[in-house]
C-alpha cells in the first residue's frame, strides 16, 4: 500500500515526537507502509474472529471444525499444522482433530496455549527448558518421577506427549526452568532494544 505525502508527513512527525528521530521521506513510506500493512492483517484477523464469534451465537453451538478452504492454522496443543478442516475452534482457540479428540475422550483436560506454561508443558521443552536429555526424561517416566500424558492418533500411535504442572510438582522443584534468553537488537541508528 502507498502512502500519501500527507500520511508520510504525519507518520514522519509522530515517530519524532516518539522516539527523537527524523526519518526521510523513503524511510517513513516504508515504515508507514509496513504498519498499514500490519494493521490490516489484524483488521482481517479481528473480522474473521467476529464472524466465527456470531457463528457460534447463530447456531447455538460450542466450537466448530474450519472451512476446508481456510489457511493451514496449528494446533495450539501439539504445534502440528493442519488444513481449515481438521481445526476446530471454540473460544479457548485451535486445537486439531486429533488434541480435540483427546480432550474429549478426556485424556487431557480443555488446554489452550500456555506461553508461561503454569497450566503444562511440552514434551520439547522438557529438554530445552529443563536441560533433561530424552532419555532421562523417559528414566524419569519409568520411575514416575514425571508424569506424561501421550496423545494419541485414532490408529493409536504417539504423536505428543504434555505435562501438567500440578501433576509433576516435584519434577518441577527439583529441575529448575532455565531463564529466557535475552536478546538485544540494535537498530541502525545504534539505539538498543530489549526484546
Amino acid at each position: 500500500m502507498t502512502l500519501s505525502d500527507k500520511a508520510v508527513k504525519e507518520f514522519k512527525d509522530i515517530f519524532k515526537k516518539e522516539y527523537g528521530q527524523d526519518l526521510s521521506d523513503a524511510e517513513a513510506r516504508e515504515q508507514g507502509g509496513r504498519l498499514v500493512g500490519f494493521f490490516e492483517i489484524l483488521y482481517k484477523q479481528a473480522q474473521t474472529e467476529y464472524r466465527r464469534k456470531l457463528r457460534l451465537k447463530k447456531e447455538k453451538i460450542k466450537g466448530f471444525y474450519l472451512d476446508p478452504t481456510e489457511s493451514p492454522y496449528t494446533c495450539a496443543i501439539c504445534g502440528e499444522t493442519k488444513p481449515g478442516n481438521e481445526i476446530w475452534w471454540d473460544l479457548n482457540g485451535l486445537r486439531c482433530a486429533d488434541c480435540w479428540r483427546n480432550i474429549q475422550e478426556k485424556v487431557i483436560p480443555p488446554l489452550t496455549w500456555d506461553h508461561d506454561n503454569k497450566i503444562w508443558i511440552h514434551d520439547w521443552q522438557i529438554h530445552s527448558d529443563y536441560n533433561v536429555h530424552p532419555a532421562t526424561a523417559r528414566k524419569l517416566r519409568r520411575l514416575e518421577e514425571l508424569h506424561g500424558i501421550d496423545l494419541k492418533r485414532g490408529d493409536g500411535s504417539i504423536y505428543c506427549t504434555v505435562y501438567l504442572v500440578s501433576e509433576n510438582k516435584k519434577f518441577l522443584k527439583k529441575y529448575s526452568k532455565k531463564p529466557a534468553m535475552k536478546v538485544e537488537y540494535i537498530d541502525p541508528k545504534g539505539n538498543k532494544i530489549q526484546i
